[in-house]
């Protein structure tokens, strides 16, 4: 239980904020996918046994693998550099600088640093949340049960037990008698601040699951006009016009079904993630120098540009005088209303997932074992073809419990043939014959009927 609720803080918590942080320290080609896998994240299933080794885990790699390729391409690149000079690269030192590669040579050591934290930090980072995850993520191990469910016992433990025992039985009588017995303290869990923070965790974890679960459509409506009015524009619009009709749709006392719902949900998670996205690319100097932030197409769809590239000093980087709080809030209300949304699809995934199979299982009810065979048991199979003909079930299937085989031409032609030979060459090896009458006459139909009904009761 404190592995799984540490897991889950690490990974919808703590790495949020480290993809977060390294998309935040530069912007350029190389941290657009940072800020991909931020998105991402909230897609894939949290971490457990299962999705550790499936996409959750991949996922997990392809963050480190990732870090280290541009990492590794970032000093790669300055052994050209070095032999290159500035004047002779031209315009390819001007797109390898907006892909995210520049020449160390050019820029100051804080710059240096602040190019390289981000994949030198998410590197190390996202290999001690997968260590971590996958050592709290443990199987537990399988004891294999012995008669009445009791472990068998380790032939070596047996030996240290036995060995102990005489031991102890020699020294019995001197430990009564020695009056320094000293008890060593053992540690029986965490420390008591670590029980605590766990305890803190839980509590806040069922506090969030049950505002999602009772006030999900709630918590949606409120970001959703959280959104719309933080910065006004015509894509914040959006989010208050959807925020208006709910209101709406909820004041003359209309409900709105969970499918409409989930799929107003759909839309809004795609249309909010995009525009996280657009407002990100909008940061790098590249789109800056195409539409400059005071152009009234940037400020009619609500880009606004918050990070400024001196072109004097490209390396390093500046806020534009015209920010305020507004501007930096807005974003993290859209990532907000970006995972609510996302958590919320999943939640409601898995509860369509839960009614689709209660709705099977009471569709397909358990036969009682107090009720009476059906026709199922009994097959008709021919004497002369030795071959299964026809069965009461819409597939031919041989069960696991005895059956009753009747042999002959037809239903009403119940002269028996050689019953051992048909069964043995067939295969038939829960088939029973029906019982034969030495020294006597067939019986008539009727009391034929009830010896086999008699039969089936006594072999079921």
């Amino acid at each position: 239980m404190a592995g799984d609720l540490v897991v889950g803080m690490i990974y919808n918590l703590l790495l949020p904020l480290l993809l977060l942080t390294a998309s935040s320290f530069r912007y350029n080609g190389l941290s657009v996918v940072y800020f991909l896998f931020l998105l991402t994240l909230p897609l894939l299933p949290n971490p457990s046994l299962v999705t550790m080794k499936g996409k959750t885990g991949q996922f997990l790699r392809l963050i480190i693998y990732t870090s280290l390729t541009l990492l590794s391409l970032q000093c790669f690149m300055q052994i050209p550099f070095t032999y290159i000079p500035p004047h002779v690269s031209g315009h390819w030192e001007d797109v390898l600088y907006h892909l995210g590669i520049v020449r160390f040579s050019s820029v100051d050591p804080g710059n240096i640093v602040r190019l390289l934290a981000p994949d030198v930090f998410l590197l190390f980072s996202s290999l001690f949340v997968l260590r971590l995850c996958r050592k709290l993520l443990r199987a537990v191990p399988q004891i294999s049960l012995h008669e009445n469910g009791i472990p068998p016992p380790d032939p070596e433990e047996e030996e240290t037990s036995e060995t102990e025992s005489d031991g102890g039985s020699d020294t019995e009588g001197s430990s009564f008698d020695s009056s320094d017995v000293t008890t060593m303290p053992v540690q029986s869990g965490p420390p008591q601040f670590v029980q605590k923070l766990i305890v803190f965790a839980a509590g806040m974890r069922l506090l969030l699951s049950a505002i999602m679960n009772t006030a999900g459509k709630v918590v949606v409506t409120l970001l959703l006009g959280l959104a719309g009015i933080t910065l006004p524009s015509l894509t914040s619009g959006v989010y208050f016009g959807v925020f208006l009709g709910l209101v709406w749709w909820w004041v003359f006392s209309r409900s709105i079904s969970l499918l409409l719902f989930s799929s107003l949900c759909v839309m809004m998670a795609i249309f909010s993630g995009g525009h996280l996205l657009a407002l990100y690319l909008y940061q790098l100097p590249l789109s800056q120098e195409l539409v400059p932030p005071d152009d009234v197409y940037a400020r009619l769809f609500g880009m606004t540009g918050v990070i400024r590239t001196n072109s004097s000093d490209p390396h390093s980087l500046g806020l534009h005088p015209h920010v305020s709080w507004p501007d930096f809030i807005n974003p993290l209300v859209l990532l907000l209303l970006y995972y609510t949304l996302v958590a919320l699809l999943h939640k409601w995934v898995h509860i369509t997932e839960e009614d689709t199979v209660d709705d099977e299982e009471c569709e397909s009810p358990v036969e009682s074992p107090d009720a009476p065979p059906s026709f199922s048991r009994v097959l008709y199979v021919s004497g002369d073809k030795q071959e299964l003909l026809s069965s009461t079930d819409d597939e031919t299937y041989l069960p696991d419990e005895p059956m009753i085989l009747i042999a002959g031409s037809s239903w009403e032609d119940i002269h028996t043939n050689d019953l051992g030979s048909l069964l043995g060459g067939a295969g038939y090896t829960n088939c029973c014959p029906p019982p034969e009458y030495e020294g006597k006459d067939p019986p008539s139909h009727g009391n034929h009927y009830a010896q086999i009904s008699k039969y089936m009761t006594s072999v079921t």
